[in-house]
């Protein structure tokens, strides 16, 4: 049986594929981050390019996770479109899912 857990190894996967040869830090955030899921949550990911994206990157990943045995609904921000103030939250409260703070 497909668990929880599982979704979120599969996400993970497919965000870091989409991103793969890209300089960029990816993390979770929101309910999932924090423990806090409900039977019913989302899964949200942030992603913050260290370089700009080619165009239609995130909608390669979105269609991967839509097509994908994910279970839950996954909502993908690009953190450099993302208000300062929602940004610093996600940095400061989200879970680096690659690489660290210094790179």
């Amino acid at each position: 049986m497909w668990t929880k857990d599982e979704d979120l190894v599969e996400v993970r996967r497919i965000v870091l594929e989409g991103l793969r040869g890209r300089r960029a830090r990816v993390y979770l955030f929101g309910s999932r981050a924090r423990g806090l899921a409900g039977r019913t949550s989302d899964i949200d990911v942030a992603i913050l390019p260290l370089d700009p994206l080619p165009p239609g990157t995130l909608s390669a990943i979105r269609e991967a996770l839509e097509e994908s045995r994910v279970l839950y609904s996954v909502d993908v921000v690009d953190l450099s479109y993302a208000d300062p103030a929602f940004r610093e939250r996600v940095l400061k409260e989200g879970v680096l899912w690659n690489g660290s703070e210094s790179d």
